[in-house]
């Protein structure tokens, strides 16, 4: 699998160095014009999307036929588009934590809460749609992927909706805030992994 997303990685790297760019100016607008916090949230998503970019990138290069003779799996190849979007949106999230954290300090308004729940968001905004964006990648083609991606925020914001609610009748949701950003991110993170189980497993099975 680490060949596969080597892969990958080469065929982005080049189109890594924009959205690098992109974090610096837009991190240095957004401490002008309102907080530099919104760009850790932002990060994890837009570095994540290559990864599922990759796939409608595969299939226009009929990828899965001419890696159905090498001696890898479906499930591995499947994995691997998993894997990368978990390093790539931790990276975004991380050099955006840093600039965010930099330009805090010299503005004099770094506080760890603010650290906390922006990455907690990240973390939500990140692998929750992932969880429905990427097997709708394998299985739509086109045009018909980017519904699939719009149709996984809505779920996302049902999710969120929904945890809300049912967490609202165990605790105060305002006087326990930053509790439900960490139980949500951990929520996501899970569904997560549970996708990257169960996806490449019925991917497996599937005709080319």
């Amino acid at each position: 699998m680490r060949g596969l997303m080597l892969k990958d990685f080469y065929a982005i790297k080049d189109a890594l160095l924009i959205p690098l760019l992109l974090m610096v100016v837009i991190g240095v607008v957004l401490s002008v014009v309102s907080s530099p916090w919104l760009l850790i949230v932002i990060a994890g998503t837009s570095f994540g999307m290559m990864a599922v970019m990759s796939i409608q990138n595969d299939k226009t290069a009929q990828w899965d036929k001419f890696c159905a003779t090498l001696p890898v799996s479906r499930i591995q190849s499947a994995s691997s588009k998993y894997g990368l979007y978990v390093l790539l949106s931790l990276f975004g999230i991380l050099v955006a934590t840093i600039i965010c954290v930099i330009a805090s300090m010299i503005l004099s308004s770094f506080e760890i809460s603010a650290v906390y729940v922006n990455v907690s968001f990240a973390l939500i905004l990140a692998f929750l749609p992932a969880s429905v964006n990427i097997p709708s990648s394998f299985l739509l083609d086109g045009e018909k992927s980017i519904a699939g991606i719009i149709l996984s925020y809505v779920v996302t914001a049902l999710a969120i909706a929904g945890l809300r609610t049912l967490l609202g009748y165990y605790m105060n949701i305002e006087e326990n805030l930053l509790l439900v950003y960490g139980i949500v991110a951990a929520f996501s993170i899970v569904v997560y992994i549970l996708s990257w189980i169960l996806c490449p497993r019925w991917l497996s099975r599937k005709e080319l």
